[in-house]
């Protein structure tokens, strides 16, 4: 845990969320409660070594706490929060799979203001966004829509051109190649390279 502190802070990432289940860990939506969760104190550790190996006092260490997706109730969510807050961490991730958002906002009122939490609503995400506002979340991360949204849009892509076998069909509603390049910062190293290359540096 050292390490990966020390590795992330020289690249300036702002953070770095663990969670609280045993490796090897599959998805929190693929049979979540028969996997099992780690130790309390072990992981506390994990957070006391982060936290003790820092050296910008801004980043911060987020402790994701799967209780509700391996079936435990609020009581062992808040247990295990209160003690990871206790070691140090930053903030609170409470996940759940349910697609109502009664967990996260149960917790978030029993847990308050103790420190900030944050959630990822994967499964509720019919809830209106001024709820989360209202209960007092910190942070909302949607975190895969874009990704998904990317794969339905490279399988619409494949249809068409496996049923046109052609690339006109296409084209004029994909990201120019010059797209690709500036995601790719190719002329900012292309640029780096002439600097190097005429020893101005």
């Amino acid at each position: 845990m050292r390490r990966l502190v020390h590795k992330l802070e020289q690249r300036d990432i702002a953070a770095v969320c663990i969670e609280d289940k045993l490796f090897p860990k599959t998805n929190s939506f693929i049979d979540g409660k028969a996997q099992p969760l780690a130790d309390i104190d072990e992981f506390c550790g994990k957070i006391k070594a982060g936290k003790g190996a820092q050296r910008d006092d801004d980043f911060a260490i987020v402790a994701r706490v799967e209780s509700f997706i391996a079936g435990w109730d609020l009581a062992e969510a808040l247990k295990r929060a209160e003690a990871y807050h206790q070691a140090g961490t930053d903030a609170i991730l409470i996940h759940s799979a349910l697609s109502m958002p009664d967990e996260v906002l149960d917790f978030k009122k029993a847990w308050g203001d103790r420190c900030s939490v944050i959630i990822v609503p994967t499964k509720y995400y019919a809830t209106p966004t001024e709820l989360f506002r209202e209960y007092g979340f910190s942070m909302v991360i949607w975190a895969n829509q874009i990704l998904r949204s990317a794969i339905d849009a490279m399988q619409k892509t494949a249809r068409q051109l496996y049923q046109d076998r052609n690339l006109s069909s296409v084209e004029d509603r994909i990201a120019p190649i010059t797209e690709v390049f500036r995601i790719q910062r190719v002329y900012e190293l292309n640029s780096l390279d002439s600097v190097v290359q005429a020893g101005s540096f």
